[in-house]
């Protein structure tokens, strides 16, 4: 049985876009919070963790840089495939696409080089090399 219900307008749409999707101030709240709390964990689950949420909090944000800072220092910390690897693929190619449209080809071979290291980094962990 089917149930199709009243289509939403477009100004009850954008309120539960906005109602669902965080404030980029309280993010980087959210964030800076976390860091400072990254200060004290030496277990290295918990620290991964962390490092994931902070990268996750920069990415929500939109702060690219940052957001692959902390993603990078995951996976250095725990090679696992996850939120912080499909994430820093991610990035890494919408970085890879502004280097191409600017026409920057040192960029360009970095990110391209960021991205075979992951995929490499992938099967690695699939086949148990890591």
């Amino acid at each position: 049985m089917f149930f199709f219900g009243k289509k939403k307008t477009e100004s009850e749409q954008k309120k539960t876009e906005s109602a669902a999707k965080p404030d980029r101030e309280e993010l980087l709240k959210k964030a800076e919070e976390l860091i400072r709390k990254l200060e004290g964990v030496q277990d290295k689950k918990e620290k991964t963790a962390l490092l994931n949420e902070i990268g996750s909090c920069f990415f929500q944000a939109e702060e690219q840089d940052q957001a692959i800072h902390y993603y990078e220092m995951s996976l250095e910390e725990d090679r696992q495939l996850g939120k912080a690897y499909t994430d820093l693929l991610k990035l890494y190619n919408q970085k890879r696409q502004a280097a191409a449209e600017a026409k920057d080809d040192a960029k360009l071979t970095e990110y391209m080089d960021k991205v075979q290291n992951l995929m490499q980094m992938s099967k690695d962990v699939i086949r148990g090399k890591i």
